[in-house]
């Protein structure tokens, strides 16, 4: 198998509802969508039964309610979808640019044109996308939904998280809403939008559901996995809910014989995390002890295991690590609290922590536990 880069209905309720609470006398019915129970959704008024809109809205995707200018809008699963398209359209970029002679790829036998996609973040032209879209780029070209071209710059980048952010001087533009991970599930339909396969392409859509939560995809951090089809082109592009939120940027499918609909996505949470830090520092802003881990071949696979925590291999000459009590076969259990178990668990749990921060590394040596604290380097 190869992995590949690639660049509810509406409930009808037959009872009046409101946009704001009342005074009203405390009913007995209980109201439940998706068999999950809504607490202090229905009010009873003169013996008949309401239902509070904000209550609906909060749990069916299909109901928004505008509270600036008083306004409830219901899309219905026919026009749901060509909605989210229309609402999100405009925050999509298509991007494309020449590769640099010094890239690998580089081949003097074709156009060496290589093209992307983009998420508008910020209404002044900041873009996020893949790292793996823009970093051999010889010149950025940013195409927004009205085809309107704008040369852009490069900003941050890291390759680890497979993210960067571009900005074209360009104000006035629609940035994307993102979504809460909290409220993503296996079994959620989604939409992913993208330039897959060709620049004539731009802003295809796709449709399908989340597969999977904390998937590795042999990536240094956890991805979304879904089944909604992304191409060549796709990578930056966002993933969306049915409220029209991102909750992913699109970077990874696996390819081969018998292989399909495995597509990846970097969750909304960690793009929030690089954002953060590439407005802050320019850089994503690590902390660094110089401790190599291994992980259980259970751990490597998704295999049930009893095995705890991660292996130290090898601890860097001149590190950090040196001046503490931490040796190699030791095996890190739990960091303040919170257990590691693989390099990725690692990886996500160090996103909370800056260098110069504290933290109590939970060790086993020789079947004995022993705590270590430990004060983040930078590498």
């Amino acid at each position: 198998m190869i992995k590949k880069t690639i660049i509810k209905s509406v409930c009808l309720v037959t009872a009046i509802v409101f946009m704001t609470t009342g005074t009203y006398a405390a009913g007995n019915v209980t109201l439940k969508i998706d068999g999950k129970q809504v607490n202090d959704a229905v009010k009873e008024f003169n013996g008949k039964q309401y239902v509070l809109v904000d209550s609906l809205a909060g749990n069916l995707d299909g109901i928004t309610v505008n509270k600036s200018d008083k306004s409830i809008e219901i899309n219905t699963d026919t026009n749901r979808i060509s909605n989210i398209i229309n609402k999100v359209g405009p925050s999509v970029v298509g991007i494309i640019g020449k590769l640099k002679e010094s890239s690998y790829d580089y081949s003097e036998y074709t156009d060496n044109l290589i093209f992307g996609t983009g998420v508008i973040y910020r209404s002044d032209g900041y873009i996020v996308t893949n790292a793996h879209v823009v970093k051999d780029m010889d010149t950025i070209v940013v195409v927004l939904s009205n085809s309107k071209a704008y040369k852009a710059r490069l900003k941050a980048i890291d390759d680890s998280l497979d993210l960067a952010v571009i900005k074209i001087d360009k104000g006035g533009l629609t940035p994307a809403i993102f979504g809460d991970m909290s409220s993503v599930a296996v079994g959620q339909e989604v939409v992913a939008i993208g330039t897959p396969l060709s620049f004539n392409l731009r802003n295809s859509a796709t449709k399908g559901i989340i597969s999977g939560m904390n998937r590795s995809a042999d990536g240094e951090y956890r991805f979304i996995q879904s089944d909604a089809a992304i191409n060549g082109g796709n990578s930056g592009g966002p993933l969306v809910n049915m409220k029209g939120q991102v909750i992913g940027i699109n970077s990874v499918k696996l390819v081969g014989f018998g292989v399909e609909g495995l597509n990846f996505s970097i969750p909304v949470d960690t793009v929030r995390y690089a954002i953060s830090h590439f407005e802050k520092f320019g850089k994503i802003k690590r902390p660094y002890l110089g401790i190599v881990f291994s992980e259980s071949i259970t751990s490597q696979y998704g295999l049930p295991s009893s095995v705890e925590g991660l292996t130290v291999r090898d601890i860097e000459e001149g590190s950090d690590a040196e001046r503490y009590d931490i040796q190699v076969d030791d095996k890190l259990v739990a960091v303040n609290g919170v257990k590691v178990n693989s390099i990725i668990d690692y990886n996500e749990e160090m996103k909370k922590y800056l260098p110069g921060d504290k933290a109590a590394f939970k060790l086993l040596r020789d079947n004995k536990q022993l705590t270590v604290n430990v004060v983040f380097g930078e590498k």
